[in-house]
């Protein structure tokens, strides 16, 4: 059973919809292109199968603000009872020429939209791993970019990726600790975690509390298949229905002392091919299952 201190989450916390739980057969590749299905709809069916949180990636964000408009788009979150936004995906923070270029132009994008959305954070990627990196330019562009956060009022939270160039948890923990800004904090992500070997009991002892600005829960097999990244994006299995421990992973963040939304993130072939209503009701109940296996084990 759940001791006091765990009764400080509710049984079945708030739940966000990552963009792409409810971006319906969208190419998560290079998440450059919106989804093909109506923002709108989006919205719609997840406020009606019970998200309160909804994510939304930049292509969509730069679509539904030259179409509908960001004042729209918040009444249209406020409308259906979503109340905590995400937005995403950050990338090349870190480099120079024209992927810089292209990557401050998200950033501007991000950044303006926080705030008319009341974004909770803007999630940041450590990229798919190429032309080594040195970390002392990691470390100065992480600071640089979290200063520009701290400016703009937005905060931000830094992903880990097994195949990328902060691939542990102790990777981003060590960069986010070292530079120190407020504005700057972690995501953990259930899939990035086991698949980058780390053991949930050794999580719990790494992760400061005060950095972690958001988890995402998932599953997989134990089998990789094709890379890392083809099994990111097209394997991801809803939450109790692979091998990743939701329920362990869930007790370990309430163990570092998360109080904040939860969210769902499923990447897959076969969560794609639903129709968006259907996925995203059984991405919420599959995931409502294991808080309630969590909270009576």
């Amino acid at each position: 059973m759940r001791n006091q201190e765990d009764l400080q989450r509710p049984v079945i916390p708030d739940l966000i919809a990552s963009c792409w739980t409810a971006a319906g057969n969208a190419d998560a590749r290079g998440g450059k292109t919106p989804s093909p299905v109506d923002i709108r709809r989006r919205i719609e069916w997840a406020g009606a199968t019970g998200w309160k949180g909804f994510g939304l990636l930049h292509a969509d964000l730069v679509q539904a603000k030259g179409t509908i408009g960001l004042q729209t788009l918040k009444m249209l979150f406020d409308d259906n009872g979503i109340e905590h936004i995400e937005l995403e995906y950050l990338l090349d923070w870190w480099t120079t020429g024209p992927a810089r270029v292209a990557s401050d132009q998200v950033r501007h994008d991000l950044f303006e939209a926080a705030g008319p959305l009341q974004a909770r954070h803007i999630k940041i990627g450590p990229g798919i791993k190429g032309v080594p990196v040195e970390p002392e330019i990691m470390k100065k562009s992480w600071g640089e970019l979290c200063l520009s956060a701290e400016q703009a009022g937005v905060s931000l939270a830094l992903e880990s990726a097994p195949y990328s160039y902060l691939p542990t948890v102790t990777s981003i923990v060590d960069l986010v600790t070292e530079v120190g800004n407020d504005s700057g904090g972690i995501l953990l992500d259930i899939w990035h975690v086991a698949r980058s070997g780390m053991d949930y009991e050794t999580m719990v002892h790494e992760v400061p509390p005060e950095i972690l600005f958001g988890v995402e829960l998932n599953d997989a097999q134990n089998e990789i298949v094709g890379t890392l990244f083809e099994d990111t994006i097209n394997c991801r299995e809803y939450c109790g229905e692979g091998s990743l421990g939701v329920t362990a992973f869930i007790h370990a963040i309430d163990e570092i002392g998360f109080s904040g939304p939860w969210g769902v993130e499923i990447i897959s072939n076969a969560h794609r091919a639903l129709p968006v209503k259907e996925g995203l009701a059984r991405a919420l109940s599959t995931t409502t299952r294991c808080f309630e296996l969590a909270s009576s084990t």
